[in-house]
């Protein structure tokens, strides 16, 4: 258990927390705008974010998607902070009701506790001539959206971006629909990238458009050769190589075979 990182870029700063810190995937950024967190943290790094929402003077949290590395502390700040936490409407349901979890995900990031959030509105005002506008970006998870501050050109991606040329997908990732996701938010104006997992990624915009440019390259030559009467493990073997050490340890829910089967 570490806080393993602490970043600033403009009127933003941020934390990277996480009990494994080998790999970006396996810790998570809790950033802050103005009076506001954007996102919550995994649960088993809760006195880190604790003291980063305490010190900076955090009044609200505002959630990208119900994922456990991102709403994990959502209960406590609510319980302890008396802060609000505001979620997509369609993450509410995930984190009143729970999730069903993988080990791995127990492990690595800790077991959320249930809770209700309030619902986010469509624009939110950080401060005077400071807005946040969400924008639906659905696959990765179906209740997650991006956050984009056009006042500044930036774009808080959530787990849209990671890298531009992924290799492995969780179970129940939908990267067909990622890719329209990636469409959509290609069409707004901005410059710079916080993700969650990355960090600060300065030429953002761009790097969005090459990592839906790698999709669509990659969809292409899965579906030529499906029907060209490749099996899965042919397709997976001679565009992405074979799995890694990851599709092991989490009993290949996260895995280079889903990463095919998503775009097919």
């Amino acid at each position: 258990m570490s806080l393993i990182q602490h970043l600033s870029h403009g009127e933003v700063e941020g934390i990277r927390v996480g009990r494994f810190t080998s790999q970006i995937n396996t810790s998570v950024i809790v950033y802050r705008v103005g009076d506001a967190a954007i996102d919550a943290g995994p649960p088993n790094q809760w006195r880190f974010v604790r003291d980063f929402l305490q010190s900076r003077g955090v009044r609200r949290v505002l959630i990208t998607h119900h994922h456990e590395d991102h709403s994990g502390n959502g209960a406590t700040i609510r319980r302890e902070l008396k802060i609000p936490v505001l979620a997509p409407e369609l993450s509410i349901p995930y984190l009143s009701q729970g999730y069903p979890m993988q080990l791995y995900r127990r492990v690595i990031w800790g077991v959320p506790a249930k809770f209700r959030a309030e619902a986010l509105p469509r624009e939110v005002e950080l401060a005077p001539g400071l807005s946040l506008h969400l924008l639906p970006a659905s696959g990765h998870a179906p209740d997650m959206v991006c956050f984009l501050i056009p006042q500044r050109g930036w774009l808080f991606t959530a787990d849209l971006f990671i890298t531009p040329a992924p290799q492995f997908a969780r179970k129940a990732d939908h990267y067909r629909e990622e890719m329209e996701s990636l469409r959509g938010v290609l069409e707004h104006d901005f410059a710079t990238v916080f993700c969650a997992h990355r960090g600060v990624v300065e030429n953002g915009k761009e790097m969005l458009r090459r990592k839906l440019e790698y999709l669509e390259e990659l969809y292409g030559k899965v579906g030529e050769m499906h029907r060209a009467g490749k099996s899965l493990r042919e397709i997976r073997l001679a565009l992405l190589g074979r799995e890694g050490m990851m599709s092991w340890l989490t009993f290949f829910h996260f895995s280079r075979r889903n990463m095919i089967k998503s775009v097919l």
